[in-house]
């Protein structure tokens, strides 16, 4: 079964994400937005994807780490935001789900698509 990480802070992502570098085995991280007390992410396009996503992590590599990055909104909204301007991640939209060290990615809308989502999770580079 795939070893599934959470985060919320930049410094714990990126820490995290280095240390698993060492492993050998594919690291996938999805940026999502943060959730309220009741669950839900203040960002629709994260609230379609995440039970595509879910369901995607039940066939996912054994071998394979999943990150799960919470983003505040006031955070994200800031256009001087790591997640944003840090060449590792780029980001532009959310969610986004990449795989680490690597130029596959899926954007917004595209989260929410399970093929495209099973395609990045089992890829084998």
């Amino acid at each position: 079964m795939v070893v599934k990480h959470k985060v919320t802070g930049y410094e714990e992502f990126t820490k995290l994400a280095e240390s698993l570098e060492s492993s050998g085995e594919p690291v996938h991280i999805l940026f999502t937005g943060s959730k309220d007390e009741n669950g839900e992410s203040w960002c629709p396009y994260c609230v379609k994807a995440a039970p595509v996503v879910t369901k995607a992590l039940e066939t996912a590599p054994e071998k394979s780490h999943f990150i799960t990055v919470e983003i505040e909104r006031p955070f994200w909204k800031d256009q001087n935001c790591p997640y944003r301007k840090d060449p590792r991640t780029h980001l532009v939209f959310l969610p986004t789900l990449l795989r680490w060290r690597s130029p596959q990615r899926l954007d917004g809308s595209q989260c929410a698509n399970a093929d495209l989502v099973d395609m990045l999770l089992q890829d084998e580079d």
